[in-house]
């Protein structure tokens, strides 16, 4: 591709930000290749609809997600699923701290400098309100903080597919569930969710690609409603939460998600690779940091 053409395909954008145009015969802005090398923290922005970077031309977020293993732990045992399932671990997804290098540096050779940093609300708080998995916290850190010395950066998503694991997908822990009056193993035998994502696990052609059905099932769908309309539809469903107060199943699902989430963006949210956070399949915008 000629050096015109790649000029020709960065949009630049003025007005408000007062960002000036390159005058005939001077120097133009590099290419925005490397949006994590300064260090800054405001190498890359958010102007109106766009992320734009220091030069104020409109970036083409192109990378990866980071990854699909980070929706289940390291110590999944899916034969006995779901008995255990509250010592579970995620530390080691998407890979061990000491892949990372290897890992980082091949998507930097194949031109990959953006990621989409998969994480779940199961492995900040699997094991009960309020309870946070300070380890994985920490090893999230510890990765991110990697991201600038290969030129990547990357927005963190809080994933969640058919509510949780619990009911055939993946995201919130097995206490939601619980919470409501879930028994964990009964869901399948009574048909409110599959557990494996399928019916039967997805052993057979006719078995195969059945997931995305479980957003219609009893569990998940009973989960979303308490979650976004509980106050409505099960005014007399109550749970205390972690200060000890009966509040509504709506307030008491609502406060925990929103508590987790303020905290995991307290541990990553002032790295320089982390430009903001996104939260899969729920109706809230990409916030920069």
């Amino acid at each position: 591709m000629a050096t015109s053409d790649l000029e020709s395909s960065f949009v630049l954008i003025d007005g408000e930000r007062g960002i000036p145009q390159p005058s005939p015969g001077e120097k133009k802005a590099p290419y925005a290749h490397d949006w994590s090398s300064t260090g800054s923290g405001d190498h890359i922005s958010v102007h109106g609809r766009h992320f734009v970077d220091a030069h104020g031309r409109v970036c083409q977020l192109r990378g990866v997600n980071l990854s699909g293993n980070c929706k289940t732990p390291v110590n999944h045992n899916h034969d006995s699923f779901p008995h255990n399932h509250e010592p579970v671990t995620f530390v080691g997804r998407p890979f061990p701290l000491e892949e990372a290098p290897q890992h980082l540096a091949r998507l930097r050779r194949w031109g990959l400098t953006f990621v989409r940093f998969l994480v779940t609300w199961e492995a900040i708080e699997h094991r009960a309100p309020g309870e946070y998995d300070t380890e994985y916290l920490a090893y999230v850190r510890s990765l991110l903080s990697l991201f600038p010395e290969y030129g990547i950066s990357a927005f963190v998503a809080m994933h969640q597919d058919v509510w949780s694991r619990y009911s055939g997908g993946s995201g919130a822990p097995s206490w939601t569930l619980e919470a409501v009056g879930f028994d964990l193993h009964a869901l399948e035998e009574s048909g409110a969710a599959w557990l494996k994502g399928m019916k039967g696990g997805g052993h057979t052609e006719d078995e195969r690609g059945l997931w995305p059905c479980g957003y219609q099932k009893l569990a998940a769908a009973t989960m979303a409603t308490c979650f976004w309309a509980g106050d409505t539809f099960a005014p007399k469903l109550t749970a205390k939460n972690t200060r000890g107060e009966e509040v509504s199943i709506q307030a008491y699902l609502q406060e925990s998600f929103l508590e987790m989430w303020e905290l995991l963006a307290k541990t990553v949210g002032d790295l320089p690779a982390v430009i903001g956070f996104e939260a899969s399949h729920l109706p809230l915008r990409v916030q920069p940091v």
